[in-house]
């Protein structure tokens, strides 16, 4: 999924980090860390191939694209870098690297007030007293099909003590 505005817009603009002469461009999406692999692999001091990235889980990378970049980038999530990190890409140095990188890079990342007001946000909202997630885009809250019906169930049944025995098959939910 690409959270470029437009195919117009110049791209997502990371935060550069550097550490031992070597850039690591890092960015929020939605509230979560992403790095760009190929500073990755030269911070390790070797390419990140492609079958290491695709032993990740499938929410553990994706390509976006980056400001002043004409091809997207590879980006691996805070996740998928440390399993990078520790697991496929396993060398002693990489320790001082991931401390570095959850001591001083992704609270940087997470303190810096750059939230782009175009793109959308995840959130809790309080909706007739419960708590749901909710995504502000565009200065509308959406809110998932399913939890709205889930909120529109649990409000019947609280004000309407006699749940309908459809509601009921279809849900699972105890009267």
């Amino acid at each position: 999924m690409n959270l470029s505005i437009s195919p117009a817009d110049d791209g997502l603009i990371p935060t550069r980090f550097v550490r031992y002469n070597r850039q690591l461009r890092a960015l929020l999406i939605e509230q979560q860390a992403w790095f760009v692999v190929d500073d990755l692999g030269k911070l390790v001091n070797r390419p990140i191939e492609a079958q290491r990235i695709a032993r990740l889980d499938h929410d553990q990378s994706r390509y976006e694209r980056l400001r002043g970049r004409p091809e997207p980038q590879l980006l691996v999530s805070e996740s998928g870098l440390y399993a990078l990190l520790l697991v496929y890409c396993y060398h002693p140095e990489n320790r001082s690297l991931r401390q570095w990188l959850s001591n001083e890079v992704v609270p940087a990342l997470r303190d810096a007030p750059n939230h782009d007001v175009r793109l959308p946000r995840r959130r809790m909202q309080q909706l007739l007293g419960e708590a749901l997630p909710v995504l502000d885009w565009q200065g509308n809250l959406w809110v998932r099909w399913r939890d709205a019906v889930g909120l529109m169930e649990n409000h019947l049944r609280s004000t309407h003590p006699t749940v309908p025995a459809w509601l009921v098959a279809r849900r699972g939910v105890s009267p």
